[in-house]
């Protein structure tokens, strides 16, 4: 009995954990304590020539410390308050490109967003309103959920001009039926296959990886890539671009909150990282 008490009595601080990460992000987006650094997709041969820049979303805590989507982004997916953030992101790069004539960048949307006809339809509607924005932005699809019904919606979107990007490839859900039932633009091989301890299986499974994804987009990104022998192996492996550490290290605070955001929450606004835009973004 002591068993069980102690199981049930971890279970609900496990709960309580849960609902505290979940509170304090919602609260962080309707407040404007949200917003992004950003990470370079370069060109594999050509380091200079950044393809776009993916937004990496940071929770700005009351107290002035900053938190990554990494330690936040998990338990709203499981959770199914994805959608929100991404919109809140969404709004953010929208933001941006609106006010700098130059530069290209990338989103990531759950695929949460496709499992109802209300996430779908907030997330096209809000794509929509943007389309003039739309081909300086790419919107990256995660697999970290099943994607039904997200074909046609990919499609619908790239009618009105983005770009789509398969994230993560080889970690989650996407199978190879299903991205070949699609048709979308680039495809983001996951870090695993790049970072593989062993170098020949790194070798062989990078190559085939890349293989399979050119048989649907023209463009692959190999992810992860933290060292030049990694970036060797990505560009042997048929790889267009890379992202990773080794090209582009993202600041922790985020370069960019909002204009309007800030604006709104005055003197509660924390001071740590407010930069208006980016610094150098390369387009």
């Amino acid at each position: 009995m002591r068993r069980n008490a102690q199981r049930n009595q971890g279970g609900k601080m496990k709960l309580d954990e849960v609902d505290n990460i979940v509170r304090t992000a919602l609260q962080a987006i309707r407040q404007g304590r949200i917003g992004f650094s950003v990470q370079q997709v370069n060109c594999v041969n050509h380091h200079h020539e950044v393809l776009y820049s993916e937004c990496l979303a940071r929770l700005l805590k009351l107290g002035g410390s900053v938190v990554t989507a990494g330690e936040f982004m998990p338990t709203l997916e499981a959770s199914g308050y994805a959608p929100e953030l991404d919109r809140s992101i969404l709004s953010l790069a929208f933001e941006w490109l609106s006010n700098n004539a130059s530069g290209s960048l990338g989103c990531n949307v759950s695929s949460l967003n496709f499992s109802s006809a209300e996430h779908r339809a907030m997330l096209y509607d809000q794509l929509h309103r943007n389309r003039s924005l739309a081909p300086r932005l790419v919107l990256e699809i995660t697999e970290s959920a099943p994607s039904f019904g997200a074909t046609e919606l990919i499609q619908d979107i790239r009618k009105l001009g983005y770009r789509v990007a398969i994230d993560d490839f080889g970690s989650g859900f996407w199978t190879p039926e299903a991205i070949f039932s699609m048709a979308v633009d680039i495809i983001k091989i996951d870090a695993f296959f790049v970072q593989s301890n062993s170098r020949l299986s790194a070798d062989r499974l990078l190559y085939h990886m890349a293989g399979l994804a050119s048989c649907v987009a023209p463009t692959i990104v190999v992810e992860g890539v933290e060292t030049y022998e990694q970036l060797t192996l990505a560009r042997a492996a048929g790889a267009t671009h890379v992202q990773g550490y080794l090209l582009s290290e993202p600041p922790l605070c985020p370069i960019f909150r909002g204009l309007a955001h800030r604006a709104v929450m005055g003197s509660t606004t924390v001071g740590v990282c407010e930069a208006p835009g980016f610094a150098g973004l390369s387009a």
